[in-house]
């Protein structure tokens, strides 16, 4: 029997090619789909994008591969939209992770976000990114998607992408991977994320996530791997073994055995 798909979901203003130092590595256990998000990838980019859009254009990728549920996992806004699906379609989903996703959108997080998201910043100090965003997202115009997602950031002020009670609604098990000194989701977030799950916890680790690339790539695909293996379990044993899954800690990983 072929095991359940894994879905990967990139962050806001990449695309599936984002992904793949993580691809690489994730093996050959479970087929793995990193589709490009509405407005991604070359796709059209719409005059207004939503966590919610985001999520139903998913599914509806998903029908278009005859995928009724999936193991689901998100990098920093693809989390978010894993989450809302997570909450708002259950019946699709087998298990959720998200790797550095910010779901506390206060005023100085929302002016943050949409400070990032803005195409002149990222040309004066980040050129390299911008001549692969001009490249993954051809034939459209990657500014153009940067504007998108910006007002996008904006209107998490109110409401939020995904509200705390409609978290707390995910029943299947969510593990919530954060970097201890990652300039966008802090630690305390990710435990907060974690906490808000009934069967949810949190998966920390030293530096930053945000690249992708200085993220310890290794050590979250084969801790996905047993994650995924048997997620109920995973979280169980977590549970009782401590409060946050932490690296340098043996006794889960022993407890797993």
């Amino acid at each position: 029997m072929t095991p359940a798909p894994l879905i990967v979901l990139h962050g806001a203003n990449g695309s599936a090619a984002d992904m793949a130092p993580l691809l690489e590595r994730l093996g050959l256990e479970r087929p793995v789909l990193a589709p490009d998000m509405l407005g991604h990838g070359g796709r059209h980019i719409p005059d207004m994008l939503s966590v919610a859009a985001l999520a139903e254009d998913m599914l509806a990728r998903c029908d278009a591969e005859g995928i009724d549920r999936a193991h689901w996992f998100g990098y920093s806004v693809g989390g978010l939209v894993a989450l809302w699906i997570a909450a708002h379609r259950p019946d699709r989903v087998l298990s959720v992770a998200t790797l550095t996703t910010k779901f506390v959108y206060d005023e100085a997080a929302v002016a943050h976000a949409a400070h990032l998201a803005n195409p002149e910043r990222l040309l004066r100090s980040n050129p390299a990114r911008a001549e692969a965003l001009e490249k993954m997202h051809r034939p459209q115009d990657w500014r153009e998607l940067i504007e998108v997602a910006r007002r996008m950031f904006v209107g998490f002020a109110d409401p939020p992408p995904i509200g705390r009670e409609a978290i707390a609604r995910i029943r299947v098990p969510l593990l919530a991977f954060g970097a201890m000194k990652d300039p966008m989701v802090s630690p305390g977030e990710v435990r907060q994320l974690a906490a808000l799950v009934q069967h949810g916890v949190a998966a920390l680790f030293p530096g930053t996530a945000h690249p992708l690339a200085q993220a310890p790539l290794e050590t979250i695909a084969a801790t996905l791997a047993r994650f995924h293996a048997d997620p109920a379990r995973f979280t169980r044993a977590a549970k009782v073994t401590l409060r946050d899954y932490r690296w340098d800690r043996p006794d889960l990983s022993a407890q797993q055995r």
